[in-house]
């Protein structure tokens, strides 16, 4: 019966046309001000270890899933109907404040596992966020919930270099469907070069700040 039932909801969320999107999302007073960069994702191509590129906003940046299981729904949603999806999102140059934006269906993320880091040219820095909150919030019965969450940063007060920043999230648990992400930064100076040379927490150390 619990197999069964497992099914129904896979199938359920892999032919899903409708999405949930960005309710409500958190948009900074300062998002269209000199300085200031956007990056978002409706739709994805690519459901594990490859890239999947920004399709509004600024170019330049990227968001992976690196938990395997994943899968492409019929509406573009990144869907793991295993496990939690592990995602990472790349970008190079400096910040000052960031805020993130993300929609999900089904199972939802777990919150706590969002973090911001800044690569200082040697190794990555985590930053747990300033802020949260859950911006749309409706019960699907028999399918968790769509939810639309901001989670926002100020590290103005750092003054280390920064060539590269990531923001990584993982899903709560099976049944996890990523809808959509828009990144804000505020930047503070000119970007630096970056290559997303150290992609991946197994090529870093990390250091971690505001735990």
């Amino acid at each position: 019966m619990a197999r069964s039932f497992i099914s129904v909801v896979a199938v359920a969320v892999t032919t899903l046309s409708v999405q949930a999107d960005l309710v409500n999302p958190e948009v900074p007073s300062w998002q269209d001000s000199a300085g200031a960069q956007f990056y978002s994702w409706d739709s994805f191509s690519s459901p594990y270890g490859t890239p999947n590129f920004n399709d509004g906003g600024d170019p330049g940046a990227l968001l992976f899933n690196f938990a395997q299981g994943a899968i492409l729904t019929e509406g573009g949603n990144l869907y793991n109907p295993a496990d939690g999806l592990n995602i990472h999102v790349y970008g190079y140059g400096p910040l000052e404040q960031a805020v993130l934006n993300i929609a999900s269906m089904g199972t939802g993320f777990d919150y706590e596992s969002v973090v911001l880091g800044i690569n200082d040219g040697t190794d990555f820095i985590y930053f747990d966020y300033d802020s949260f909150a859950i911006n749309d919030y409706v019960e699907i019965p028999g399918f968790g919930a769509n939810v639309s969450s901001s989670f926002a940063w100020d590290i103005s007060d750092y003054d280390g270099l920064i060539t590269e920043w990531a923001f990584i999230f993982t899903g709560a648990g099976a049944h996890n469907v990523l809808d959509a992400v828009s990144v804000d930064l505020l930047v503070g100076g000119v970007p630096a070069p970056g290559a997303f040379a150290l992609i991946g927490l197994g090529a870093v150390s990390i250091r971690r700040r505001r735990s």
